[in-house]
């Protein structure tokens, strides 16, 4: 695969997965905090952000952006673990659509996966960074 092709696909991947992703980072953290909760909007925008980061694989902006979310996510009442269990029902969420949007497609679904696959090990990096 070539650099550009990858490239592509990411920000297609990325663009097309961008409401889908806030959505479910909003219902996720309204299963945690309770669907009024003030925070959810800028949880579910902020962490979005850094999701259309690690898909994009701007890796100098991931750190940034992971702190923040952890930032914000404690100022709301919750744990560094629980937003790492918000990003592995995300990442399982995305996958689970990948194969039933894209099932008439192997090709463009494995591509799909490997970019979410990248993501998942930058992601458990920068959690590591941020937990330090």
């Amino acid at each position: 695969m070539f650099a550009d092709d990858l490239a592509t696909a990411r920000r297609d991947l990325a663009d097309w997965s961008q409401p889908v992703i806030v959505d479910y980072l909003q219902e996720l953290y309204a299963r945690l905090l309770g669907p009024s909760h003030q925070s959810l909007r800028v949880l579910g925008i902020s962490h979005g952000r850094t999701w259309r980061i690690l898909i994009l694989g701007d890796l100098e902006k991931l750190a940034p952006a992971r702190r923040e979310i952890v930032g914000i996510s404690r100022l709301a009442g919750l744990k560094t673990q629980h937003v790492e269990q918000i990003d592995q029902a995300m990442l399982a969420e995305l996958m689970d659509i990948i194969v039933a949007r894209f099932h008439r497609s192997p090709a463009q679904a494995s591509l799909y996966g490997r970019i979410l696959l990248s993501a998942a090990s930058r992601l458990a990096a920068a959690g590591s960074t941020v937990a330090a």
